[in-house]
């Protein structure tokens, strides 16, 4: 019974955020921007929509698959659909708490195999070492695209600034750090339990230098990453007004999207304005084309998200069901 009523909260809250986000978004919006979103959204081209759902799922399933190369040296040679489980309650658990889905993603994982979820941590934080090298790769790109760049990095630096965190946060994690580590010191039993994760999680990201597959570990984060701009270009194929977009246009929303990600727990209401913003401010897009674009966007793939997480969190099971 408990583990049920988990599990239902695990669905709610990222359902709720859903929700929040579309009031947030339309209650911000004039009401000729919110006529307009009605319009698109009925006469978008879903076939389009489709296939940036599929190359989105082919994305996800290539991570899965990308994480055994990390997980064989750790002496793991789980099933695909396993790992594939595992990240997507990654996927969905980073809705609610940014980067929370990654402590998730460990302990479905190793609460299956019956292992410490320390080691399959340290091959996650290997992962977005290796995703934080990428998305500096597109950035660069993105930058070298640009016709303005000094404008580029205004629009992004802007709507950073306008969300930036309460003057209180920082103070109460430094107080948390300093409370954390004095009990660190002081608690033997809790120290070696420290010493042990820590020494579990350098394990785990000592994989990398083990890996024997090495060319398919590089194609597997080339498609991956391909595939997520890629998804921008065909979602932007479904609407008629922003099928011409450039490339350069292309990459700079990709660029603002993740930031946002990044920022808020998946873009939550952030997303839709920074990838607006950037459309509005340099590509002279119509508001309403770019919002409606970028609702369109966001709203897609993390519908998509939401149910591929919920459809996990329910397979995923070992002998006595997780």
């Amino acid at each position: 019974m408990k583990n049920q009523i988990v599990k239902i909260f695990k669905i709610i809250i990222p359902i709720a955020i859903g929700v929040y986000l579309t009031w947030y978004f339309i209650s911000n919006s004039t009401t000729s921007e919110r006529e307009y979103y009605v319009k698109v959204f009925k006469e978008a081209n879903y076939g389009w929509i489709f296939i940036a759902l599929v190359l989105a799922f082919l994305s996800h399933l290539s991570r899965a698959y990308r994480w055994k190369f990390l997980l064989h040296p750790l002496g793991f040679k789980p099933k695909l659909s396993i790992m594939y489980h595992s990240v997507m309650i990654g996927y969905i658990l980073n809705l609610t708490i940014p980067r929370s889905g990654e402590l998730a993603r460990a302990a479905y994982f190793s609460k299956h195999e019956k292992t410490s979820a320390d080691r399959i941590f340290g091959t996650i934080i290997v992962e977005r070492v290796v995703d934080l090298l990428m998305f500096g790769l597109v950035f660069a790109i993105a930058i070298y695209l640009q016709v303005d760049e000094d404008q580029f990095n205004a629009t992004i630096s802007n709507k950073e600034e306008s969300h930036s965190l309460p003057n209180w946060i920082l103070p109460l994690i430094a107080v948390c750090v300093i409370a954390g580590t004095l009990l660190v010191l002081f608690v033997e039993k809790l120290r070696n339990k420290v010493l042990k994760f820590i020494k579990g999680v350098l394990e785990g990201c000592l994989t990398i230098l083990k890996l024997k597959q090495k060319v398919a570990y590089i194609a597997h984060t080339l498609f991956i990453w391909a595939a997520y701009v890629a998804m921008f270009w065909v979602t932007a194929l479904a609407i008629p007004e922003m099928d011409m977009i450039s490339i350069n246009a292309l990459f700079a929303c990709f660029v603002a999207g993740a930031i946002a990600i990044g920022i808020t727990p998946g873009g939550i209401g952030l997303y839709p304005l920074m990838v607006s913003a950037v459309l509005v401010n340099m590509y002279e897009f119509q508001g309403e084309i770019a919002k409606s674009f970028s609702m369109l966007m966001w709203s897609s793939q993390t519908l998509f998200i939401v149910v591929l997480g919920i459809l996990s969190l329910f397979l995923i099971r070992d002998k006595k069901q997780i």
